[in-house]
């Protein structure tokens, strides 16, 4: 087939299959696809059949199961194993000796982590939040992105690669070669498990035995869950699909989003770019020399502003400290780019006042934690102020990461590292507990002052039932009677649940 003058390479969009058809995958987005991201070589055949087992897996273990468990954790290794073959076989078609080295692992393990959480904690605000968090982790990484608008727009990218990805498979199903193989293995699979599905019920009604073998390793199919697992195969199999056609190409050098076309940086006079930082430190150092009672001070200090409570005072320690500390990182971005410009001196009146203002920001997150603590020491902990608490210590963690770069001359690891540690933090969270962590501390409290909610702790999850079974009766029966034992299928199974229920079998309610 000869090419036209000015069509694209063969390497590019139009491929030919077996048969001698041409594909224009989006071809109203060819133009723009074909310059900063090239459409990879045809898909392998496995990675079509991967993806829809892995669909079909999902399909039947995520509505399945009544509330999340270890289901997720199954679909997340399902789903990454795959990718990192194909993360392998291509480094190795390019001659890298680290075919992974560019899908950072430390992100991968935290991605995993993320998943794992559905297997450890109960609640399902934190179970959901990781597991979301373990998405957009992952798609950051199969697009390996490095730069701040690179990592912002990972998640849509990723849904552009899931689009992208759909006829890149499609290409390889339609091929004569593949239609050949594939027919005969697609006709004896359907045929055997119909086969299969009828003999087994056959069976399962000719000796109870059986049946009980059958119903617990799955439970009965519900038909009425048939529109929920056809939704979620068809999402699970396109995320899979769009995550190996994320790691079999890449943002090609000078890409829109990954590398950015060279810039002419002009020098600019250091009262452009170091005013701001300068009167935004002035700032904070004048609220911290006004709150240094507060920082050092008690309870008692707080009682004797009039109008102004331990909640309060929380509230707005945490607004400050978010919004400040926005503020300081975006001057700190522009101030250093400006200053990474100009000549050595520069550089270094930058890191003086720099440096300056992250320690006077640092000490306003300590103001604020401290608050804090003076809130929950007189009413206790809640799971709101946990998550403020674990907040205020990753924007403190990213602070020092700002510094720590600048210092080493890495700022490119920076957007990478902010996202890392926010997943690490999440996973920590996670891991631990807000609802045991909380009451833990309450029941602790209660043993000393006689004081507890049990109407706030009785609301919380059955990663609290642990701790809660510490409280004597009849505290410990009011702030467990909406806990009941669960009895979820080996694909919802979860270590608090399951925790939880041998505690209340072998200690039922009022009862000690």
């Amino acid at each position: 087939m000869s090419q036209t003058p000015g069509a694209p390479a063969a390497n590019q969009w139009p491929e030919t299959s077996a048969l001698g058809e041409t594909y224009h995958p989006l071809p109203e987005l060819e133009p723009l696809f074909s310059t900063w991201w090239p459409e990879p070589g045809p898909a392998q055949r496995w990675t079509v059949v991967v993806a829809g087992g892995v669909g079909l897996l999902a399909a039947l273990v995520i509505p399945g199961a009544p509330r999340p468990g270890i289901n997720l954790l199954i679909c997340a290794l399902a789903t990454m194993v795959p990718v990192t073959v194909l993360a392998y076989q291509r480094g190795d078609r390019l001659g890298r000796r680290r075919a992974v080295g560019r899908r950072p692992v430390v992100l991968c393990a935290v991605m995993v982590g993320l998943a794992s959480v559905s297997a450890i904690r109960a609640s399902e605000w934190v179970v959901w939040s990781c597991a979301a968090a373990a998405l957009c982790l992952g798609a950051a990484i199969a697009l390996d992105v490095r730069r701040w608008h690179a990592i912002l727009g990972a998640v849509p990218l990723f849904g552009v690669a899931v689009l992208r990805a759909l006829p890149w498979a499609g290409r390889t199903v339609r091929i004569g070669s593949v239609r050949a193989i594939s027919r005969p293995w697609l006709t004896g699979i359907g045929i055997g498990i119909v086969c299969m599905i009828v003999v087994a019920g056959l069976l399962a009604s000719a000796d109870a035995a059986f049946a009980d073998v059958l119903v617990a390793l799955w439970p009965a199919v519900d038909l009425d869950l048939f529109p929920a697992r056809l939704l979620i195969f068809i999402a699970a199999a396109a995320t899979v699909l769009g995550a190996l056609f994320a790691v079999s190409t890449q943002f090609t050098q000078g890409t829109l989003l990954n590398q950015g076309a060279p810039l002419t940086r002009s020098t600019r006079h250091p009262a452009e770019w170091l005013t701001a930082p300068v009167l935004v430190a002035l700032t904070i150092a004048a609220f911290l020399v006004v709150e240094a009672t507060m920082l050092f001070g008690g309870a008692d200090v707080v009682q004797q502003m009039d109008g102004v409570s331990h909640a309060e005072r929380a509230q707005e320690g945490f607004g400050q400290l978010t919004v400040v500390t926005l503020i300081v990182l975006v001057l700190l971005a522009w101030a250093g780019r400006a200053a990474a410009a100009g000549p050595a001196a520069h550089r270094r009146l930058m890191g003086g006042v720099g440096g300056a203002l992250l320690v006077l920001t640092l000490l306003l997150g300590a103001s604020a934690l401290r608050r804090l603590w003076l809130y929950q020491d007189e009413y206790g902990w809640t799971v709101t102020r946990v998550n403020a608490g674990a907040f205020e210590i990753w924007v403190a963690v990213v602070l020092v990461g700002v510094a720590v770069g600048w210092l080493l001359r890495r700022m490119d690891l920076l957007p990478r590292f902010v996202i890392g540690s926010a997943g690490l933090g999440l996973l920590v969270v996670g891991l631990a507990g807000p609802d045991a962590l909380v009451a833990t501390a309450n029941v602790d409290r209660f043993r000393q002052s006689q004081k507890i909610d049990v109407g706030y702790l009785s609301r919380l999850s059955a990663d609290a039932v642990p701790a809660l079974n510490r409280l004597p009766e009849p505290e410990r029966s009011r702030a467990l009677r909406k806990h009941t034992i669960a009895n979820d299928p080996w694909f919802g199974w979860n270590l608090s649940r399951s925790r939880a229920g041998h505690l209340l079998r072998s200690s039922p309610l009022g009862r000690r």
